[in-house]
């Protein structure tokens, strides 16, 4: 039985993932304090994309890359809009933010190539493939469209998902990163400080001689 979200107000969006799975939104008519005690749990992303956003599992970017985005390349993203039947792409972009130069240069070369119009290339879905890597699925695509979307797919594989960094490789179910792709460094920090062997051998005390001379002045 999925989770239910009641929203009083009708401006406001919540979103929610649970392991890579939206969980249901419904919207009633309760008084704003059944709001107000819920939006203490959720995080205010800032002016214009006014919504509130929890994480359960699974990642998001967040909304000020986000906004940066659908800013620069609004007819790209144009399905941002769109109900979420028809396109993931209400959803944002479900990758952390180390991707978000990835993105943003795969989208600039997407958007210089193509022109304005209806049957332009739209981007409707940003996630993440099994294997780790990025996806992006893309409406009215055409060949060198689908080129510059392999491409990015293909440097997201060696880029750590949440700092940039390169060389970056998929983690398996020894850390907190499993199926992320991620440096080390970032894989130290998910996981926590792990306490050091010492190899040094623990000298024993030295036993107190049996005899003190004292020297007298």
């Amino acid at each position: 039985m999925p989770t239910l979200l009641y929203i009083t107000r009708p401006e406001v969006l919540i979103i929610l993932k649970r392991e890579q799975k939206f969980v249901s939104i419904q919207r009633t008519q309760q008084d704003d304090m059944a709001f107000s005690r819920l939006a203490a749990n959720f995080s205010l992303d800032i002016h214009p994309a006014l919504c509130y956003t929890i994480r359960v599992g699974g990642y998001i970017m967040d909304s000020h890359k986000t906004n940066e985005l659908y800013e620069k390349f609004p007819h790209l993203y144009r399905e941002r809009t769109a109900p979420l039947e028809s396109s993931g792409m209400p959803w944002g972009f479900q990758c952390e933010n180390g991707w978000y130069k990835i993105i943003y240069e795969m989208s600039k070369k997407i958007d210089k190539i193509s022109t304005e119009g209806e049957h332009a290339p739209a981007i409707s879905l940003v996630s993440k493939h099994e294997d780790g890597t990025l996806y992006v699925a893309v409406s009215n695509i055409t060949p060198p469209v689908a080129d510059i979307v392999t491409r990015a797919t293909e440097q997201s594989r060696l880029t750590c998902e949440f700092c940039s960094y390169t060389p970056a490789f998929l983690r398996g179910p020894t850390n907190n990163l499993e199926g992320h792709i991620a440096c080390g460094r970032c894989v130290g920090k998910a996981t926590g400080p792990t306490r050091k062997k010492s190899s040094k051998r623990k000298r024993k005390a030295l036993r107190p001689p049996d005899t003190i001379i004292v020297k007298r002045s």
